[in-house]
């Protein structure tokens, strides 16, 4: 109880933080605001030189390992366990019947679906809704404050770095699943990102090695998405006033 308790506080205290930032740095629609270009550009380096060395091999040995069957599979697992989440985030953020969505689909697909491993609930119709943190301080109307990349993470803002830690926080399923088997639950998510990696392989590569300056694009890329998935799929082409093009 003690420790929920703490959590919550560094919760409450990561929000007040990201707001007296984001209020410092706002940015309109047409802008992205990145004051801390020379040390995120170093942190991209890394992050490129991370990705080269490690996850770019490990998603090609993954696409030539690991079937389609076996990849749905492992996709529907940690999915799965995104649900509690997306369901705290949309009661959040007032959706009642989308919290309810992902709690019928995470009940459904943890029992019907053999732990998550397969999807019964879409079948049934009760299709995926995805929330986070980040999301939720956008509808409070938080603004996105400074682009950020995070070291291991890469593209981010202030409000979404937020989102994260909070999600990461207080993610429900830490009270649902034994303390034992989440090393099996974060061992799949890092299967995951290798699969990710490897069905998106061609996006990030064009992104990271074949661009002239692979920082500002991947920077456009996140921003226009993010901005694209945040404003219900509704953004004007001009929308960072940028010359480069989204992917």
């Amino acid at each position: 109880m003690q420790n929920k308790l703490k959590n919550l506080i560094n919760a409450f205290l990561l929000i007040l933080i990201s707001f007296v930032i984001s209020a410092c740095s706002q940015s309109t629609p047409n802008e992205f605001y990145d004051p801390l270009e020379k040390i995120n550009r170093k942190t991209h380096s890394f992050n490129k030189s991370l990705d080269k060395l490690f996850l770019r091999p490990a998603s090609k040995v993954y696409g030539v390992v690991v079937s389609d069957f076996a990849d749905a599979l492992i996709n529907n697992f940690t999915n799965n366990l995104s649900e509690p989440s997306n369901a705290a985030n949309h009661l959040l953020q007032g959706n009642l019947k989308s919290s309810s969505n992902s709690t019928a689909r995470f009940l459904v697909n943890t029992t019907i679906g053999i732990g998550g491993i397969t999807d019964p609930a879409t079948r049934l119709g009760l299709s995926a809704k995805e929330s986070d943190f980040g999301k939720t301080l956008h509808s409070w109307g938080f603004d996105e404050g400074a682009y950020i990349e995070l070291p291991f993470y890469a593209a981010s803002t202030v409000r979404d770095t937020t989102g994260i830690i909070v999600d990461f926080v207080m993610d429900p399923i830490n009270s649902i699943i034994p303390t034992k088997y989440r090393p099996h639950t974060q061992g799949a998510k890092l299967i995951e990102l290798a699969g990710d990696r490897n069905e998106y392989g061609d996006i990030i590569d064009n992104m990271l090695y074949r661009n002239e300056d692979s920082y500002a694009s991947q920077r456009l890329y996140y921003l226009q998405r993010r901005r694209f998935d945040l404003n219900n799929n509704k953004i004007s082409d001009d929308d960072l006033g940028n010359p480069y093009e989204d992917e």
